[in-house]
């Protein structure tokens, strides 16, 4: 019957036919390509072949297959127009490689290498990946290319990919896919315009900005990059940008491994953290989230900020405001696509009071323990922890023994009582900080309860300012168990006019605020004189201590062998008095920063000048004196001159997940499809019979 049917095909041909023999076209001259290069003639084979008569169409049934550019076509019928313009009609299948293309027809013309695929539904092949294309997709012989222009779906083993365009690369086993993109598999869900696919390694290269929700529902966006499927991690080149439940990170670049949420990032890099107000600063760092440690280096500042939304004693939203030089911090909740990454402008929501903390190192460094392993239990001075208590418990008795006497004769009144507690220097809490814990700036939510605890290590160079505070030390570590943080290297901390000096400086926070100080190993209070540039108050001994209350100190005790200069004088006018007072201990009470109350203990030796007549060669300055106020920042561009990005958080939870249209499309047409029995899902491979007989060129005739 199939013979018949043959003869019935070549009947209208008549006489006019002849065997395909003789192949005087193949000895034609091949036309130039472009390029300056030039293009074979097409090979074919088909079981029969004929042409009518004065016509140079031939045509082609059973077994058909052609060879080009290292490409075989099979079909079951074809026509050959001429060396180099054929066109295949059912079963058609274009292999090339390890590429197959299955389409209802095709044409194709060598001298442009392309073939034309026709289909409701195209099937290719690579490898275990499988692309679905619909209509159409033209593929080029010479570079193993295919393009399509109304919507793909690729299906890779759990990865699930579409886009409206697309070029498919078989030499090189990858898609770029453009316009409607969408990708998703355990790992990740994907979202963006413009992204090329490696099929082999699963390698997602980001060609224009995209959006990316991880596994465990972390947001990352990035202008470009790549995902590596065999380590889990994202390279990002240009504007990145990550957000965890905990954190918010920005960078240039930054590499982020999925599995152990563990940042590396280069170039303009910002840590947000708004549940503890803190942001972290510098040119490189790292976090590991599931080690709970990290580091920022290349000039890099923490800033702990402080909100009108966290100010307890503001009544209206807008009654305490920023100077106008102060750092922002924005709310981004506009709609759409765009993150801004860098804003300097006003602040609408949320901004940097002049209580907020800046604070810098050459490095810093960030560790976390589980409890009781970062640090032993601070003993407190006198062996006991109850000796941390409020000033107001050292009044009276003691070391704080009044010399009435003396306070007479220098003419330094009293007051009735002490003051207690302190507000915050909080280096403590500004470097626990850079573990971002919640990232809402409006309302900043209560900080979340951790129980690890951390240390944070600032590496040389290191200075902190606040409006009424400023410092600056070697080195600094803070712990988080206690809330104490010590300074190393002959720190230096200034408030107003008074300069404290020691060997070694620890501070004691309590609630978030700076409760206490020790000035530990040769401390030196120094204090510039009202109305006399150059002379200044001093004092010196073995130990100081100190208490703060609301930003200002309250109180200091300097203990053992204590050295004191003192100037006295009207208020308003230059001092007229030099006292030098040695003692066992010396109590300063302090009010708006200014000594009121002066207690001396112990044995107390002491002489008072009039300050014309203060006998030659008489010291008026103590031995370790220390007066650098040009090491002092003068405001927070003295730590550090970078822009602060703000939250985009709540712009990017509003972002929608990718939707997966086109794959949907798919699933109802191939349904529609198969059970219509028009069309079927093929799988087949190349034909080796076809193949020997095209290389062997056995006719029938």
């Amino acid at each position: 019957m199939r013979t018949c049917l043959a003869l019935l095909f070549l009947v209208p041909f008549g006489s006019g036919a002849r065997a395909w023999g003789d192949r005087e076209v193949e000895s034609q001259q091949p036309p130039a390509v472009a390029g300056g290069g030039t293009t074979t003639t097409v090979d074919y084979y088909g079981d029969l072949m004929t042409q009518r008569q004065g016509d140079t169409v031939l045509y082609l049934i059973d077994h058909v297959i052609f060879h080009h550019n290292g490409t075989y076509i099979q079909c079951d019928s074809a026509k050959r127009y001429d060396d180099y313009r054929i066109e295949c009609f059912g079963n058609v299948l274009i292999n090339k490689d390890s590429t197959y293309i299955y389409g209802d027809r095709a044409s194709y013309d060598g001298h442009t290498d392309l073939a034309s695929v026709h289909s409701p539904l195209l099937k290719l092949v690579n490898g275990e990946a499988t692309m679905w294309v619909f209509n159409h997709m033209d593929f080029n012989t010479r570079t193993n290319i295919g393009t399509y222009d109304e919507g793909a779906v690729i299906f890779l083993r759990d990865n699930r990919m579409e886009s409206d365009r697309g070029i498919f690369n078989g030499d090189s086993s990858t898609v770029t896919f453009v316009g409607h993109v969408a990708l998703r598999n355990d790992n990740y869900k994907i979202r963006t315009d413009s992204v090329r696919y490696d099929l082999n390694s699963e390698v997602v290269t980001f060609l224009s900005k995209a959006y990316i929700w991880d596994k465990d529902r972390d947001f990352l966006t990035s202008d470009q990059g790549n995902y590596v499927r065999g380590t889990e991690t994202y390279h990002f080149t240009r504007a990145a940008y990550a957000m965890t439940p905990d954190q918010e990170f920005w960078a240039d670049t930054m590499d982020y491994e999925s599995v152990m949420r563990r940042v590396v990032m280069r170039r303009n890099i910002q840590i947000l953290d708004t549940a503890q107000r803190a942001i972290g600063l510098g040119d490189f760092g790292f976090y590991n989230d599931s080690l709970k440690n990290g580091m920022l280096t290349d000039a890099p500042a923490v800033i702990l900020y402080e909100t009108e939304e966290g100010r307890s004693d503001v009544a209206e939203p807008d009654s305490v405001l920023a100077p106008a030089d102060s750092v922002r911090i924005e709310s981004e909740g506009s709609a759409g696509d765009s993150i801004p990454m860098i804003s300097t402008g006003v602040a609408q929501d949320s901004e940097l009071l002049p209580d907020s903390v800046f604070a810098r190192a050459d490095t810093i460094l960030f560790e976390s323990y589980p409890p009781g392993r970062s640090k032993p239990r601070p003993v407190a001075p006198g062996g006991d922890s109850a000796a941390l208590a409020p000033a107001d418990s050292l009044s009276g008795g003691g070391i704080v023994a009044d010399s009435a006497a003396l306070a007479s004769a220098l003419g330094v009144p009293g007051v009735d009582s002490v003051a207690r507690g302190v507000d915050s220097l909080a280096m403590v809490e500004a470097v626990d900080s850079m573990r971002v814990d919640s990232v809402r700036i409006d309302p900043a939510p209560a900080p979340k309860k951790d129980s690890l605890e951390r240390i944070v290590r600032g590496r040389h160079n290191v200075k902190l300012w606040r409006s009424d505070v400023q410092g600056v030390a070697d080195s600094l570590t803070a712990y988080t168990v206690d809330s104490m943080a010590s300074f190393f290297g002959r720190p230096l901390i200034w408030s107003a006019s008074s300069q404290l000096a020691a060997d070694r400086i620890d501070l004691y926070s309590r609630n978030g605020e700076l409760d206490y100080a020790e000035f530990i190993g040769s401390p030196f209070l120094t204090q510039q004189v009202e109305e006399a540039d150059t002379l200044f108050n001093q004092a010196s001994g073995r130990l100081l201590q100190a208490w703060f209350r609301e930003n200002e100190m309250q109180r200091t005790i300097m203990t053992g062998n204590v050295r004191n200069n003192y100037y006295m004088g009207d208020e308003g006018l230059p001092p007229d008095k030099f006292a030098v007072i040695s003692c066992a201990s010396l109590t300063i009470d302090f009010e708006d920063q200014e000594p009121i109350h002066m207690n001396w203990g112990g044995k107390t030796d002491w002489t008072i000048y009039p300050i014309d007549k203060i006998p030659a060669g008489t010291q008026q300055r103590l031995p370790g004196f220390s007066w650098e106020p040009e090491r002092k920042p003068r405001d927070r561009y003295d730590i550090t001159r970078r822009s602060v990005r703000p939250s985009v958080r709540r712009t990017a939870e509003g972002y929608a997940l990718p939707v997966f249209p086109i794959e949907e499309r798919f699933e109802k047409a191939y349904k529609s499809l198969v059970e219509g029995r028009t069309w079927r899902d093929r799988m087949e491979l190349l034909d080796e019979s076809r193949v020997e007989k095209l290389h062997g060129n056995e006719l029938l005739y």
